[in-house]
């Protein structure tokens, strides 16, 4: 087990401090597209890791959810907790003397974060990959939701989604984390992200190009890169626009799109109908929320439009 959590999380050494103790670690796995997600825990013991220098471009998100951490990483030696996470890089020397330590690890490449970020902010994006502090303060408005968000897709990859192959529904949370990280953390696209885009900037006619790709293929994996690339413009100019147009930014519109197909569905199907399977073939994976959403936007729960065309 020591070997595969090194070979996993990028660690050279993992040594247990104490005479006679050893490492009573478990480990989950689960792909987020092509985002890593793990879930690690070293057991009630203290561990030293140490990682050298790496040829590995990349940045992983530890979360905690037990334990806490003294580290050093990038000149800085701070302490990790639930209250305060960890941006490494993987090509940066760390250190650390870790308590009982457990914590979720979202390890993401620079190139989809560059891709992200240009996907967000078009061409007033540059080439470069968005620098993080090695710090993560997980106790601001900002690092809650994070931490929240987080929680939430760990849960859902592990409970719902477990026996569930949806690319629409990962495609969604994927975009969601990706966008959440570029504007909630600050990075060095923080100034443009939470930019205004102008006025000038706002064409009606990329609006009608995204929203015409929407309607053409939501029954399929929409991520936040097809809709930017379609209008021909950053996705915060697209948000803005679409907000104008339309009161709701691009994805909510791609749901308010897959809500009428859904209600289409159940109309046609009757009380015949399994409302789950319905939900999940247009991208929905919480009951909950698809029964909450579905009656704000028709006025009634799925159930009764079921019972009213059966």
């Amino acid at each position: 087990m020591r070997s595969l959590l090194a070979d996993l999380t990028s660690t050279d050494e993992i040594d247990v401090v104490g005479l006679g103790c050893d490492v009573d670690a478990s480990l989950k796995m689960a792909p987020l597209a092509d985002i890593k997600l793990f879930h690690i825990n070293y057991g009630d013991v203290s561990t030293r890791v140490h990682v050298y220098e790496r040829d590995e471009d990349a940045l992983m998100l530890f979360i905690l959810t037990g334990g806490a951490a003294a580290v050093r990483h990038r000149g800085e030696d701070f302490d990790v907790s639930l209250t305060q996470g960890l941006v490494r890089d993987a090509r940066a020397p760390l250190s650390a003397l870790q308590d009982c330590f457990s914590s979720f690890v979202y390890s993401i490449s620079n190139d989809i974060l560059s891709r992200h970020a240009r996907t967000l902010l078009g061409d007033r994006a540059n080439l470069r990959a968005p620098d993080f502090a090695a710090k993560l303060d997980l106790s601001t408005p900002g690092g809650i939701h994070l931490r929240t968000t987080a929680h939430y897709i760990a849960d859902a990859l592990d409970g719902p989604l477990l026996a569930v192959n949806n690319p629409m529904v990962t495609a969604g949370m994927r975009d969601m984390f990706l966008t959440q990280v570029l504007s909630l953390l600050p990075n060095s696209y923080s100034d443009l992200l939470q930019r205004q885009p102008t006025s000038n900037e706002i064409i009606p006619y990329h609006v009608k190009r995204a929203r015409d790709f929407i309607h053409a293929n939501a029954d399929r994996v929409i991520t936040l890169e097809m809709l930017a690339n379609q209008a021909g413009c950053g996705y915060r100019t697209l948000q803005i626009a679409f907000n104008s147009s339309f009161g709701m930014s691009p994805m909510a519109y791609v749901r308010h799109v897959r809500l009428n197909l859904a209600h289409d569905d159940l109309r046609a199907a009757g009380e015949s109908a399994s409302i789950r399977e319905i939900a999940l073939k247009r991208g929905f994976s919480h009951m909950g929320a698809f029964s909450k959403a579905y009656q704000k936007q028709f006025g009634v729960l799925p159930s009764r439009t079921r019972r009213m065309h059966d």
